[in-house]
C-alpha cells in the first residue's frame, strides 16, 4: 500500500500542476495520499501556499469538484484494479511547523539575551 500511496501522490501532484486549468493550482502541493486497502476510496492531503482562509477553501472546493477529472487522468497513467474515488483535504502541517519554529526561535533569542548581557559584566 505504501507503493500505491506514493505513486498516486506523485501522479496526482503532476496532474494538479500540469492539467488543471486554474492559476491558483501553482500554490498546491500534494503532501501524501491515503488510499483504502480495497482501493475504492482515497484521501489526498494537500498544502496550499496562501494566507487567506477563503482562498484555501475555494481551492480545496475546486479540487474536490475536479476529482472526477483527476481520477480519469489518473486512470490513464496508473493501472490499478479499481480507481479510487478521491477526496482532497487541506493539511496545514507545513504552516504549523513554521509557527512552531518561530516560537522556538523567539524562545532561543530570549534565552540568549540575558546570557549576553550577563557575560559582559
Amino acid at each position: 500500500m505504501r507503493r500505491v500511496n506514493s505513486l498516486l501522490q506523485q501522479e496526482v501532484g503532476l496532474i494538479i500542476n500540469r492539467d488543471l486549468q486554474n492559476s491558483k493550482m501553482q500554490f498546491v502541493t500534494v503532501l501524501r495520499a491515503d488510499i483504502s486497502c480495497d482501493l475504492r476510496s482515497g484521501r489526498i492531503f494537500v498544502s496550499i501556499l496562501c494566507k487567506d482562509k477563503k482562498d484555501i477553501d475555494e481551492i480545496v472546493e475546486y479540487l474536490n469538484q475536479s476529482a472526477g477529472y483527476v481520477q480519469k487522468l489518473l486512470g490513464k497513467r496508473v493501472r490499478l484494479r479499481y480507481m479510487p474515488k478521491l477526496r482532497f483535504i487541506y493539511d496545514d502541517i507545513i504552516e504549523h511547523r513554521i509557527r512552531v519554529q518561530k516560537v522556538l526561535d523567539k524562545i532561543k533569542r530570549e534565552d540568549s539575551s540575558p546570557l549576553e548581557s550577563g557575560d559582559s559584566k
